[in-house]
């Protein structure tokens, strides 16, 4: 792809992961009081954010296979309807179990962009500007957590759950229709090259099966916090929505600060020394929050997240582009979707599992297993990764 071409595809799957994380923090922020509204307990409703992550881990395990057979940009333009259609469902469900159906629905359309999104930028961009197009994801994402967030406060304090749906139906709209225009030909990518390739293949790769072990991880217990917070600040603290909403932006801003800067230093460093700086930092934060705890009313929890987000930006874009450098194009098409696959089974796993110890109204006991699985991410980092400094090293 040319020059203009490759960032504008860059941009559309920007924008996609814009919409994923602007309607995931949205619902984020207001379950609580879609839990009052329904009468639900956090349990019950953390099922809303499970839910979505079942249908889009479920998409993303046949992703590979209908990549390949029917090209990536269709499967990208596929999963736009699909989530359009049950974004809609979404919005009438008459009642929880229905609307945790439907979130299942949303998130297989969902899985289809986001596993398309992960093998376009893996086999059309540049390898020496693959840092920088998985810093450009990192940054859309962090943008839709910012727009998110305090969109989720307003609409759960002045309407009805069902109004965070309808509002995302015209985004997915223009995403569609900027797709359509910036999408690379609709044909399957060196389709010829992978029918020898399997999955085992794959999972023998040099630094592959650690660095997706260090992703499940560290973003499983990141969500498992973001999971937490809302309750945490409303609940325990009697913060109102829009006061946690903007408390919590804390976090998207130090995503969105660090994301380009480490995408872009990821070309050129070796991104395994910046993850570290990653998972350090998100130790530092959680050791700090638990000394805090209770100091300076609720203001801590802005500085914590701050912290987590600054630590997830300096993590995600080099270890995306971390595991894809030096994998050939067949590859890449049998393991480009395991990114996604497994980022999103450790969300819906620390979402589970966060939502289980919200029973228990202490957050230590949450801090505790965190601290001790970033304990366990450093070690794995320093004794087991070494990814390339340059595509060509």
């Amino acid at each position: 792809m040319g020059g203009f071409a490759e960032k504008r595809m860059v941009y559309c799957i920007a924008l996609a992961a814009f919409f994923f994380q602007f309607e995931s923090f949205m619902v984020v922020i207001a379950l609580p009081d879609m839990a009052r509204e329904m009468q639900s307990s956090a349990n019950a409703v953390s099922h809303v954010i499970s839910g979505l992550f079942l249908g889009l881990v479920s998409a993303l395990i046949c992703a590979s296979w209908l990549g390949q057979r029917f090209g990536f940009p269709r499967l990208f333009l596929t999963g736009t309807y699909i989530s359009m259609i049950a974004t809609l469902a979404c919005a009438i469900a008459p009642n929880l179990s229905i609307l945790i159906g439907c979130r299942i629905a949303q998130g297989i359309g969902i899985g289809a962009i986001v596993a398309s999104s992960y093998a376009l930028l893996s086999l059309w961009v540049k390898a020496n500007r693959l840092g920088w197009a998985f810093g450009m994801l990192s940054t859309g994402a962090g943008a839709g957590m910012i727009l998110g967030l305090p969109a989720g406060g307003l609409i759960s304090s002045w309407l009805e759950w069902r109004w965070l749906f309808f509002g995302t139906i015209p985004f997915l709209l223009g995403l569609t229709i900027f797709a359509h225009a910036s999408l690379p030909p609709n044909k399957p990518y060196t389709q010829t090259y992978v029918t020898h390739l399997t999955l085992k293949d794959i999972l023998k790769l040099p630094n592959f099966v650690t660095g997706l072990l260090v992703l499940f991880i560290f973003q499983g217990v990141m969500g498992g916090l973001r999971f937490l917070m809302p309750f945490l600040l409303e609940n325990q603290n009697n913060i109102s929505p829009p006061m946690s909403s903007l408390i919590f932006l804390s976090y998207p801003l130090g995503f969105v600060l660090f994301s380009s800067i480490a995408g872009r230093q990821a070309d050129i460093h070796p991104p395994s020394r910046l993850m570290l700086y990653g998972s350090l930092l998100s130790l530092i934060a959680c050791l700090l929050y638990m000394l805090l705890m209770g100091a300076f009313g609720v203001w801590h929890f802005a500085v914590f997240l701050l912290l987590l987000g600054l630590a997830t930006g300096l993590f995600t874009a080099p270890n995306n582009a971390g595991i894809i450098r030096g994998l050939s194009a067949p590859e890449i098409q049998v393991a480009s979707p395991l990114i996604p696959i497994t980022l999103n089974a450790s969300l819906m796993f620390g979402t589970f599992s966060f939502g289980l110890l919200s029973a228990q109204n202490d957050p230590k006991v949450a801090l505790t297993i965190v601290i001790g699985a970033l304990v366990v991410v450093i070690l794995l980092i320093k004794s087991r990764l070494s990814y390339p400094t340059t595509p060509n090293s």
